[in-house]
């Protein structure tokens, strides 16, 4: 395999996503990180630069609602499976990848509402294998939204009695799709979680007691590197 050459789609809206991921990506590969607001923003024929792999990040947009760049995105992620171009969803991007490739009827509002902080995930035994984790893990949580069906011939990775569908893999289209975000060290994510104090405590949770867990394994490793090294 040659180096990976990724492309990042940041859906972010302050663009917060595009450092944490670049950071969590091995020094030495080449990235495009394009901030996506409106279509206009994703040029098209930009898979002809010969990515490798391409990263959708998270994002405080609802996947339930249609955004400017929907349509631009639609057409990319399906231009990308044409090619057997490596894809990674995290939270939004990662409804997105199922809304996309199972339609609207795999993505929706969570019943349980919220979840947020540092939440216990349960890996299945594909996910023990593929990355050499526990069987459970505390990582960082921040989504309404969550995906209710993947694509045929998918595995499923990971989930918890919140967000049943945590992690998933499609080896024949070349997927790889995390509700959690594996980009937060604890540092970042608590750094997020201060920032997000209002909001956290707008729907009846406490900072303190989020900030008193804490992350359980190197998550920027496992995922990231996993996903670079898949061709």
């Amino acid at each position: 395999m040659g180096k990976p050459k990724i492309l990042i789609l940041d859906y972010s809206l302050d663009q917060f996503e595009t450092p944490l991921i670049e950071s969590a990506i091995p020094d030495g590969i080449e990235i495009l990180s394009i901030h996506v607001r409106i279509g206009e923003d994703i040029p098209e024929g930009i898979l002809r630069q010969s990515f490798t792999h391409v990263i959708h990040s998270g994002s405080s947009l609802s996947i339930n609602e249609e955004a400017p760049f929907t349509q631009r995105v639609i057409r990319l992620i399906r231009a990308a499976v044409g090619r057997e171009i490596w894809q990674m969803g995290i939270c939004y991007g990662h409804q997105l990848l199922n809304k996309v490739l199972v339609g609207d009827h795999a993505i929706r509002a969570v019943p349980r509402g919220f979840e947020v902080g540092w939440k216990r995930v349960w890996f299945l035994d594909a996910a023990r294998r593929l990355f050499d984790v526990k069987g459970d893990e505390l990582l960082w949580q921040h989504h309404f939204d969550e995906v209710v069906e993947i694509p045929m011939w998918s595995e499923l990775l990971a989930t918890n009695g919140h967000t049943h569908i945590q992690a998933f893999v499609n080896f024949d289209l070349k997927l790889l799709g995390t509700q959690f975000h594996p980009e937060f060290d604890e540092a970042k994510g608590n750094a997020f979680f201060r920032k997000d104090q209002s909001l956290l405590e707008e729907h009846g949770f406490n900072l303190d007691e989020i900030l008193a867990e804490k992350p359980t394994m190197d998550s920027r490793k496992t995922f990231f590197e996993y996903f670079l090294s898949q061709n």
